[in-house]
């Protein structure tokens, strides 16, 4: 690795930039070293005493940085989708799915089998792609073409999942057969032909926006920050570890099930406080979502002590 190698990456890694410009960037900068590091070799300096100059006349890793990535001509923003950023805006929109689903189900008693929850449910969802593809990508042609290809995606995956859900989740009631409980029941929430209409036409209103308005409105709009996909894949397995702490263990049949089937015997008594839950005054389960968001918490307090607020602003 050269002497400006380590520099480069410091200026560049761990800010949120993305890959395409900080390739871009770092060939730019690199060269611009050069130039500065034979103007004191010429001077007669060593390579070592030129390169250290060099890194001294272009300024402090941070402060050139943050300042480089606030400056982007694309601001920030990608010319098309990669793997990364179609998981991670996947990722997004289950997480909002779920969070609205269970909340609605289980602590607000909203009944989820009407038109009014299945246009919400479709609204949210739709709202969540037509954002993120619009803050993250700068090409029109391509905003469409992703924000079609997410929701097909998402469509495709949310049926297949809920499809499951249904199938291992809802408890069979006196010996009633399988098929006479659960698939009309699935078949009504999962291929509801409302919720199905209402996700393809608000799709369709999405790209028209996106098309026709958006390009205008959200040029100058800066994607601040890109999350790994591992820092997304956490947050998410955190809030989704949280809310299954908050559900056990009388509001999700297959979960007091398993916990039943690992004790050897019925759930008596719980009590609980923000980092654990003690059943039947013996079985302890730690809140690991919760332990997973602070572990992330402090990440990025390290991280802003490392490179600076202006790294994710």
């Amino acid at each position: 690795m050269s002497g400006f190698e380590v520099y480069v990456k410091d200026i560049l890694n761990e800010r949120g930039i993305n890959e395409h410009d900080k390739k871009d960037l770092a060939f730019e900068i690199e060269d611009h070293l050069m130039l500065l590091k034979n103007e004191y070799l010429d001077k007669g300096l060593s390579e070592n005493e030129a390169i250290k100059l060099s890194i001294k006349d272009f300024g402090e890793s941070n402060s050139i940085g943050n300042s480089i990535k606030n400056n982007l001509p694309s601001h920030n923003k990608y010319l098309d989708f990669t793997f990364k950023e179609k998981v991670q805006c996947l990722s997004e929109m289950f997480l909002i799915y779920f969070f609205i689903l269970v909340s609605c189900a289980t602590f607000l008693n909203v009944n989820i089998y009407t038109i009014f929850f299945y246009v919400s449910m479709d609204l949210v969802v739709i709202l969540t792609s037509f954002i993120f593809v619009n803050r993250k990508v700068n090409n029109v042609k391509n905003k469409v073409k992703n924000i079609i290809h997410i929701n097909i995606q998402f469509f495709i995956i949310e049926k297949i999942v809920m499809s499951l859900f249904f199938i291992i989740s809802l408890p069979i009631r006196g010996g009633t057969n399988i098929l006479e409980t659960k698939l009309p029941l699935m078949n009504f929430y999962i291929f509801n032909w409302i919720y199905i209409i209402g996700f393809i036409l608000l799709t369709l209103i999405s790209l028209i926006i996106t098309k026709y308005v958006m390009n205008k409105v959200t040029h100058n709009i800066k994607n601040n920050y890109n999350n790994t996909i591992t820092s997304t894949i956490l947050f998410i397995t955190s809030i989704l570890f949280i809310i299954l702490y908050i559900l056990i263990p009388n509001r999700f049949y297959v979960l007091r099930k398993i916990l039943i089937s690992i004790m050897g015997s019925d759930i008596t008594e719980v009590s609980r406080n923000a980092l654990f839950m003690v059943i039947n005054n013996n079985f302890i389960i730690p809140n690991i979502g919760l332990v997973i968001l602070i572990i992330l918490c402090i990440r990025l307090v390290i991280h802003i002590k490392k490179k600076g607020i202006g790294s994710i602003l």
